[in-house]
């Protein structure tokens, strides 16, 4: 029988260190392929409507970070429990799934690999956190002024019209667009900003 993870920070002193550090926690819709087919805002929306069985990979920002991150628009999620935070790294994790197990290079979520998930991310690098069950708080955005995405395109191929996945440029407006009601955050040196 297979027991139930516990982890060594508790969850008051996890939100508590979040608060501190005026860090967010935020799943990217991926520049890459990372699930076949799956694109913004279908990604997106699976995450803010929970639908999501397995651990999403998400990036812990904080103000003044100099992380190049995997996508440009995200979810912010705080974790309803330690418990939701499976494993943190200050790289990419190499993350990946057998059954519902969630395996990874990072560590369990303690005092210690907090800190380090975040004080030890090389510049133009980014850090993973596996979190899974963890509440959707609303959207986040990169740089307002250019937001990439990857969404299905069509155009015009010599025998015919054809479609393939890339990345495209959307707006700020667009963003809101696609997910009314929900507020949407961006990081600044000052810390979170509600755009």
């Amino acid at each position: 029988m297979k027991t139930k993870w516990v982890a060594a920070m508790g969850h008051e002193e996890l939100l508590a260190k979040l608060e501190a550090r005026q860090a967010l926690i935020v799943h990217f819709s991926h520049r890459a392929a990372m699930r076949g087919d799956l694109v913004y805002p279908t990604d997106l929306h699976q995450v803010l409507a929970e639908r999501e069985a397995w651990a999403l990979s998400c990036s812990v920002l904080t103000p003044g970070h100099s992380m190049d991150v995997v996508g440009s628009v995200g979810v912010v999620l705080e974790p309803r429990t330690a418990e939701d935070v499976l494993r943190v790294h200050h790289d990419d994790a190499g993350a990946f799934e057998v059954g519902m197990e969630s395996l990874s290079m990072g560590k369990a979520l303690s005092d210690a690999s907090f800190d380090e998930s975040i004080d030890l991310v090389v510049p133009g690098s980014y850090n993973e956190w596996r979190v899974r069950g963890a509440a959707p708080k609303g959207l986040f955005v990169v740089n307002p002024a250019v937001i990439m995405v990857r969404q299905e395109i069509s155009f015009e191929g010599p025998d015919g019209p054809m479609t393939t996945i890339g990345e495209v440029p959307i707006s700020l407006d667009a963003v809101r667009a696609t997910f009314p009601g929900w507020p949407i955050w961006t990081m600044t040196s000052a810390g979170p900003q509600v755009l």
